[in-house]
């Protein structure tokens, strides 16, 4: 089995992380279409089996799929084992059980655990992915314990089972449901219990381990590192900014919250605030919210989670790196300085590259998109739709089940892509050559 890992380890550290997604996919695939997974027992088509295969390992949440209805038990345990999979990523998971058997990791394999854990360094890569593994299921554990007390007057004995696929499907960011009927919690807007459980869920998942691990080690402000700091600076604001403009916007609006009271409609704008960034549980008809909201939405779905999270997007962090570098740029400031600290040149020259590359690739998804839709919807829900799989959110805006095969092989690749990273992504895909050439410098006229 080490022999056939040290032949895995030969591709680039970007390479086998894809790969290590496609082989789950796969065979998350190949389970789904089982008669046994559905309730019909004739097994899941393959496209519809391929799309959730890849939105529960990519943690998305977009289904073609009712789980509730069409799932059976064994269906919704794959669903389950899937998400929890890719949560943690199968390299984190992988890695924690060969090395328990006693394996040594060479060098090169090494890399490839420091690129798929987003560090910097080898230094302590055991003792992190330790961590993660027991950050992972504590937290999970205790809150499906709460869910499931909570859970215990509505299903009785099934209680346990919704307890913990909701604890798991929260904290891992995927935003899958077991309440039937593609409702997600619309029907349950003011169980104010669960969506603060659920908040709560999403919200660590989605912030990184690394920022776990400074509030249980360092627990003040001034020993956070400024990863944490950031980290924390910008998933306030991006929660707060995002509750009021939904909030203002959706007040009115009958079809959405503008019937509950003022303190409901502030909880579900918070929780679809938080929910929108990578979870993608909703607590109202997204299709009939206005299209000030849904842009809101898109813009913080695009945005994403925190590095080393359970979540995509271009990340929380990177966000913040080009609001400072163009803050830098208007005060005419070479330097990016925060905290007390200055970032690096070369992480704004990869924050600008990551921003510029998830661009590219949702407008691209969607104008690919359009073209196969047909205009059969508008092109703001085409939209939605694209970044929704690009930002692993997995909000649902009524027309997932509608795309035909082509339809779903592109938000397949685009989940895809959206989990690993664009980054990854594309550094699997083209060589890196350093020249020794220096070449003279120009300057050109921009702006």
């Amino acid at each position: 089995m080490f022999n056939r890992l040290q032949k895995f380890f030969r591709l680039k550290p970007t390479q086998v992380i894809i790969l290590s997604f496609v082989v789950m996919i796969l065979l998350g695939t190949v389970l789904l279409m089982l008669p046994v997974s559905t309730t019909n027992n004739h097994g899941l088509a393959w496209i519809d089996a391929l799309f959730v295969s890849t939105s529960a390992s990519c943690v998305v949440g977009l289904t073609v799929v009712d789980l509730h209805n069409d799932l059976t038990i064994f269906g919704t345990v794959v669903m389950l084992i899937l998400i929890q999979i890719g949560g943690l990523g199968i390299m984190t998971l992988g890695t924690l059980v060969v090395h328990r058997l006693g394996y040594r990791f060479r060098l090169k394999e090494s890399l490839t655990l420091k690129e798929s854990l987003n560090q910097s360094g080898q230094a302590g890569l055991f003792d992190l992915i330790s961590r993660i593994i027991k950050y992972t299921f504590v937290i999970e554990g205790v809150f499906a314990v709460v869910l499931t007390i909570h859970f215990i007057p509505e299903f009785g004995v099934n209680a346990v089972g919704y307890g913990i696929f909701h604890s798991v499907s929260a904290f891992c960011n995927a935003g899958f449901d077991l309440f039937g009927n593609y409702d997600s919690l619309c029907k349950r807007n003011d169980d104010y219990f669960l969506m603060t459980c659920l908040g709560l869920l999403i919200i660590l998942g989605g912030i990184g381990f690394t920022v776990m691990s400074d509030f249980i080690n360092r627990r003040r402000w001034k020993k956070f590192s400024l990863h944490t700091k950031i980290v924390v600076v910008i998933n306030i604001a991006l929660i707060v900014v995002g509750t009021l403009l939904i909030f203002a916007v959706e007040y009115y609006n009958p079809d959405t919250v503008g019937n509950l009271s003022i303190p409901a409609q502030l909880a579900n704008a918070c929780f679809t605030s938080v929910s929108c960034r990578t979870a993608g549980m909703n607590t109202f008809d997204l299709a009939q919210a206005e299209q000030i909201t849904k842009l809101v939405m898109i813009i913080l779905m695009f945005i994403g989670a925190s590095p080393l999270s359970t979540g995509g997007g271009i990340k929380s962090t990177t966000f913040y790196v080009i609001l400072l570098s163009m803050w830098s740029v208007f005060r005419g400031k070479q330097e990016l300085e925060v905290f007390g600290r200055r970032i690096p040149r070369e992480l704004r020259d990869q924050a600008f590259a990551i921003f510029t590359m998830g661009t590219i690739w949702v407008v691209t998804a969607g104008i690919i998109l359009s073209a196969i839709d047909e205009e059969v919807h508008d092109l703001e829900n085409v939209i939605f739709e694209t970044v929704s799989g690009f930002g692993t959110a997995g909000m649902g805006i009524g027309i997932t089940s509608e795309w035909d095969v082509y339809g779903k092989l592109v938000l397949v690749l685009t989940m895809l892509v959206g989990r690993v990273g664009i980054m990854t992504f594309m550094l699997s895909l083209i060589t890196q050559k350093n020249s020794a050439i220096k070449y003279p410098r120009e300057n050109i006229m921009v702006g």
